[in-house]
């Protein structure tokens, strides 16, 4: 009776054996299920409490496996077999980085593959069909399309529009702006503004120079050619080549024209005046529309001058048959001489005859006091 327990005791130590090297595999598989167990029973650590034991779980080969427990309200997966806890942390780290990488990589490669869709979209559709020409009276339309280097078949994106432009300036100087615009799916647009011809200027050495509300010559001609438009008085000039400024003497009458020219465009006037008399910067008088020789002073408050200009014209001051000089040297009233001959209102204009000088009252008080003196 008393070799039982050692027989017992060998057969477990056989059991376990076989559980560890593998044998086991042949031996009946409750036996060796439960010889694993035994075996997994004594390898358990010492300082495991009946409180919280081992989770086992049983394969359909009849293995039992032992779960390692987990702590109430942990969700941390256990660790991998071999591996310390820094070592999972760097392993979850570097699969977070790589799958990173790769969503880097696609959004890249999305990228460039909708650039390639696009460009051989934009080159393959959006082709000039149509070239239109919008503003243009002085020139052919043809010529200006073959200055301008744009053709049906360009495409409408990738065409040369700003060097367009800059040709078309250059080469035309009546050209005051131009814009080229897209109309899409195949059509090209040339917005064209010409300069007005507001002034002629006769040459030092000869010729007339046509210059534009911004004294911009725009070409150059002869008498003839300027007979349409209005002459200017007290400009001396040598000339000055087309698309440029004009280069006087007296840099002065430049200003004073420029600044008169573009309030007459502003308050609508542009194209009235047949003349120009800048001798006198403080008496600045033009003829407007060979009807009336009006002074404005010097070029200040022109604004509010011309406003009173436009009122007694367009009103019912005067008759379509009055002619005679119009003086808004003040700035605040006019003062009219419907009296006056047309070869008189042309002289008036030109400085020709004398006339009454109009003063403002600083002027005037200045004028007394150095009398009273």
């Amino acid at each position: 009776m008393a070799k039982q327990p050692k027989q017992a005791n060998t057969d477990s130590g056989r059991s376990a054996r076989q559980a560890r090297t593998g044998m086991d595999r042949f031996a009946d598989p409750v036996s060796a299920g439960q010889a694993i167990g035994a075996a997994q029973n004594e390898n358990e650590p010492r300082h495991r409490t009946e409180s919280s034991p081992p989770r086992r779980e049983t394969t359909a080969s009849g293995r039992t496996t032992k779960l390692t427990p987990r702590t109430k309200g942990s969700s941390r997966r256990p660790i991998a077999p071999g591996r310390t806890e820094r070592e999972r942390s760097l392993h979850l780290r570097k699969i977070a980085k790589r799958k990173e990488r790769r969503a880097k990589l696609f959004k890249v490669v999305m990228f460039l593959l909708s650039i390639v869709c696009g460009v051989l979209a934009v080159t393959t559709f959006f082709q000039i069909e149509v070239i239109d020409i919008e503003g243009l009276s002085r020139y052919s339309k043809e010529e200006v399309q073959a200055t301008l280097g744009l053709k049906k078949g360009d495409n409408l994106f990738f065409s040369d529009r700003k060097g367009g432009e800059k040709r078309l300036r250059e080469q035309y100087p009546f050209f005051e702006s131009v814009w080229v615009e897209r109309d899409l799916p195949n059509r090209m647009v040339v917005h064209i503004k010409e300069a007005l011809p507001i002034a002629a200027v006769n040459g030092m050495h000869g010729g007339w120079f046509v210059l534009d509300k911004d004294c911009r010559v725009l070409e150059q001609t002869d008498q003839n050619g300027a007979r349409e438009i209005a002459q200017v008085l007290g400009i001396r000039t040598s000339g000055g080549e087309p698309g440029k400024p004009l280069m006087a003497d007296n840099l002065q009458a430049i200003e004073d024209l420029k600044t008169l020219a573009n309030a007459l465009e502003t308050a609508g006037m542009a194209g009235k005046p047949t003349l120009y008399n800048l001798q006198d910067s403080d008496n600045i008088w033009f003829l407007y529309e060979e009807r009336f020789a009006v002074c404005v002073g010097d070029t200040s408050d022109l604004s509010r001058k011309l406003a009173i200009l436009d009122a007694l014209i367009h009103g019912d001051q005067f008759t379509p048959s009055d002619r005679g000089s119009i003086n808004l040297a003040l700035g605040d009233r006019a003062i009219t001489n419907m009296s006056l001959s047309q070869a008189d209102v042309l002289k008036t204009a030109r400085g020709q005859m004398e006339i009454e000088r109009i003063k403002n009252p600083t002027a005037q008080k200045e004028e007394a006091q150095d009398e009273d003196e």
